[in-house]
């Protein structure tokens, strides 16, 4: 995959410190050191830093508050005449029963993982009205196809795509990609409940972080990292047995994780 694209240019990518947001940085690290690599744990960034010390910036911010991208919009105005590329990465899962979910803190998973990404996005487009410019959020494949456990989650990825949706009709978004990934093997689901089953097929960041800027450089607004995926969702539209077979099989892993928490009572 050629890189030029990205050759010097000014990019910001959240949630740097591991998994698909990790990979981008590694990716684009040999084109252009004019990154901005923003996260939540300052020892994930010391890491990175250490891997990767040419990096012009490292940002420890947390954007599940409302106040969260104020500090990236500081940095990029003290530091940058403009944005070329924002990879909204940052998110965060959960996983449980839909009556289980926490939802005294639903506000601040939509806050990460919608308001922010989308704030940050119109936010640079307004500072800097002459800068090409590309935002793209790593949305979820759970957009399109509920998976049992996340309910939380899938709603606030499905809120995603239906706002991206509402850009492009308005004919105003050729500056939007969302990426649709599928289950990846990285620690970001680890943290959305204990021993949580694994979604099948499961991809590596790196495949993931390939297949996002191979799909930027040819601007596409939906990017399907897994074509196994894409085939999936077309032929859904005609053979529509396949994705009630998949939510079966993720609903019995499902209760068997259910049972298991409940003799381990943690449920």
């Amino acid at each position: 995959m050629g890189m030029n694209h990205f050759e010097n240019k000014q990019i910001i990518v959240t949630g740097a410190g591991s998994g698909i947001g990790l990979a981008l940085v590694r990716l684009l690290y040999p084109s252009t050191k004019q990154i901005l690599a923003v996260d939540i744990s300052g020892q994930n960034l010391e890491e990175l830093k250490d891997e990767l010390p040419e990096i012009e910036g490292f940002l420890i911010t947390d954007l599940s508050e409302k106040t969260g991208n104020i500090l990236i919009l500081e940095w990029i105005k003290a530091n940058w005449i403009g944005v070329d590329f924002c990879f909204a990465n940052a998110g965060k899962a959960e996983y449980n029963a839909t009556e289980n979910q926490n939802w005294h803190e639903m506000d601040s998973l939509f806050q990460l993982n919608v308001f922010s990404p989308i704030q940050l996005g119109l936010e640079l487009k307004t500072c800097f009205p002459n800068i090409t410019f590309r935002h793209i959020i790593t949305c979820s494949a759970i957009a399109f196809w509920a998976v049992p456990g996340y309910s939380v989650y899938g709603a606030s990825k499905a809120a995603l795509l239906q706002w991206a949706r509402t850009i492009w009709a308005e004919k105003s978004g050729s500056w939007l990609s969302l990426v649709f990934p599928i289950a990846t093997s990285t620690t970001f689901f680890d943290s959305a409940g204990s021993e949580i089953p694994k979604a099948f097929p499961m991809q590596s960041p790196k495949i993931v972080a390939q297949k996002i800027l191979s799909g930027v450089q040819k601007g596409k607004n939906m990017i399907f990292p897994s074509p196994l995926f894409k085939i999936l969702l077309h032929l859904n539209n005609f053979l529509y047995f396949i994705r009630p077979i998949y939510q079966t099989i993720e609903s019995k892993k499902f209760r068997s994780w259910q049972a298991k928490q409940s003799n381990n009572g943690s449920v």
